[in-house]
């Protein structure tokens, strides 16, 4: 064989193993080899009234759980549902979710974060995507009369660092942390960040004035939290599967990478518990999620996990409930023995009660 045919020969060789390999990256990515069984150790009924769920925070002392409710399927057909918006279900019994009044006209809520101050004060950080593609961080004064709960817009914090906002975590009544979860503005470039699995995406750091970069070269991060003491920054990262986990200097906003942890499923949203455990909602199948955006008949699996900190950092994951209950998880938020948990496709809440805390 000449010199000439034998370069193209392993040119053509690299080129396919290298094809090959970033296909195998991928399909594991999307779940394809993830086997999920449905499993759970406890009861749970569907509470109807929203659909869309993308969100959930649970106040103990209100004995409320806040919802953020955006309708992807009308989104997507470019005619946003005017059910979009922050519903409160109270957890004494009551069967359905209330729609607040309050927010801005054109509101199409994401991820939601709720401060509460020492004088008891609540705040409520939203991010709305609006109708026309712009996003911004609304924020809210929870008040509370006659027992009913409603909304008083603060104020609405926009900035270009706002690509594609994902996941919000309140610091106080000013400061957060936000996701991108992409940082390129176009659909091109979108799809290649998920089908390539490219780590451009960031996390962003408001201190009351100006945004500024904290963490990058993540790919699509979908939820971040704080600690309960603040010492601690969690960001789930959904297509490289893993957890990650940053020391954060309160003064400045900065964050240092402690560590990571891998999760065998695509990771969304995060939350702790009035116990401080840590919790993470999945969907475990990409291809099963773009299956039931298609077709509502067919949801795709859920998966819970309850991760395990050591001195801050993520050490193991158990998988407390896994199954199609509800279709494709969004958010799980746990207080006591009672998880609730939402996913942005379903058009239902799944209410559960586990068997053991």
């Amino acid at each position: 064989m000449r010199a000439g045919a034998r370069a193209a020969l392993t040119a053509v060789s690299v080129a396919a193993i290298v094809v090959l390999g970033l296909g195998i990256r991928t399909l594991s990515a999307f779940g394809v080899f993830t086997d999920v069984a449905a499993e759970f150790s406890g009861s749970c009924h569907a509470i109807e009234g929203v659909r869309g769920a993308q969100d959930i925070v649970v106040d103990a002392k209100l004995g409320v759980a806040l919802i953020s409710a955006n309708d992807v399927r009308a989104l997507s057909s470019g005619k946003p549902s005017p059910q979009d918006g922050l519903y409160v279900l109270k957890l004494n019994g009551a069967s359905r979710p209330t729609k607040l009044s309050g927010t801005p006209s054109d509101f199409h809520p994401q991820g939601i974060s709720l401060y509460r101050s020492g004088d008891g004060s609540l705040t409520l950080f939203a991010i709305n995507h609006r109708s026309d593609g712009t996003s911004s961080i609304a924020s809210f004064d929870v008040v509370t009369k006659d027992g009913n709960i409603g909304l008083h817009e603060i104020g609405n914090i926009e900035g270009d660092e706002l690509v594609s906002p994902n996941a919000i975590a309140a610091v106080d009544r000013v400061r957060f942390y936000v996701t991108n979860h992409y940082t390129s503005r176009t659909r091109l470039g979108r799809t290649l960040d998920d089908w390539l699995i490219l780590p451009r995406a960031n996390v962003l750091y408001f201190d009351g004035t100006v945004f500024r970069v904290v963490a990058a070269r993540l790919n699509a991060p979908a939820g971040v939290v704080l600690s309960p003491d603040g010492r601690f920054v969690y960001v789930s990262e959904a297509f490289t599967r893993r957890l990650d986990t940053y020391a954060r200097h309160d003064f400045s906003g900065e964050i240092d990478p402690l560590g990571t942890l891998s999760i065998p499923s695509n990771l969304d949203n995060l939350s702790f518990d009035d116990r401080g455990r840590l919790w993470v909602a999945s969907h475990p199948k990409a291809f099963a999620m773009r299956a039931y955006l298609a077709d509502p008949s067919r949801p795709a699996p859920s998966e819970i996990f309850q991760v395990a900190l050591s001195d801050g950092v993520p050490k193991s994951a158990t998988a407390v409930y896994s199954g199609k209950g509800i279709g494709g998880a969004s958010v799980a938020a746990v207080l006591g023995k009672r998880m609730l948990i939402g996913s942005s496709l379903d058009d239902k809440i799944l209410d559960c009660t586990m068997a053991s805390e």
